[in-house]
């Protein structure tokens, strides 16, 4: 009553199933190599040798780039300075601003020695 296809497999059937094919060698020769002319050599010579200076120029600038890298300041190192250029701003804004005229009473000590000095000064 059960077929082929509804038996369940072990798993290493399934893994004989399911193995990649290997290839056979092949008996047939490879395909013979394209010849390329003279003047079609020369160009791809001067391709490839300007290819080869354009990755070293570009090696030199990612170089070059790469030792400035550490010279800029971090992110944290710029919001540190944002910040206490904020706070010299607002004590600069601070300190232009003009002082208001307070007037208080005269201490006790500098009332007495002004009657004292006025006692001696008016007799006269």
């Amino acid at each position: 009553m059960s077929s082929e296809s509804e038996r369940r497999l072990s798993i290493e059937e399934l893994k004989q199933l399911n193995r990649p094919q290997t290839l056979e060698p092949s008996t047939t020769p490879p395909p013979p190599m394209a010849l390329l002319r003279e003047a079609d050599w020369e160009e791809l010579l001067t391709r490839l040798d300007r290819l080869e200076a354009s990755v070293g120029a570009q090696e030199a600038l990612l170089r070059a780039l790469t030792r400035q890298v550490g010279q800029h300041p971090t992110q944290a190192q710029l919001e540190a300075l944002a910040r206490e250029v904020s706070q010299m701003r607002a004590e600069l804004k601070q300190a232009g601003k003009k002082r208001e005229l307070s007037i208080s009473p005269p201490s006790l000590r500098t009332a007495l020695s002004v009657s004292i000095w006025l006692a001696l000064i008016l007799p006269w």
